[in-house]
């Protein structure tokens, strides 16, 4: 079986789906559907937390009220580290919804 890139993804990453009251992967997936903040959605792996608690400044869709330096602040750095995380496992979705995993 050919290595794809959802086999970089940390195994918590991989395997976590949403689990919040309404929420489906489709749901995840649908234009315009913004990142999950890991205060919100119970079990997130620190991984795929790409939004600010502090700030709430989204790194996936880079919106929000910046409040600190993000080439210095440690909690922007590690989150703008999580964006390509949170990209491919979104890809992952996508493909199961799919049928094309």
């Amino acid at each position: 079986m050919p290595k794809t890139d959802f086999d970089g993804l940390p195994d918590v990453v991989r395997t976590f789906r949403p689990r919040c009251p309404g929420c489906t992967p489709a749901k995840v997936i649908e234009p315009g559907a913004r990142p999950c903040s890991f205060y919100e959605c119970s079990g997130l792996p620190k991984g795929l937390e790409v939004t600010c608690d502090l700030c709430m400044y989204d790194f996936v869709a880079e919106d929000g009220q910046v409040k600190c330096d993000q080439t210095t602040c440690e909690t922007a750095l590690r989150l703008k580290g999580n964006v390509e995380n949170y990209r491919t496992w979104l890809r992952l979705i996508e493909a199961e919804c799919t049928g094309h995993n």
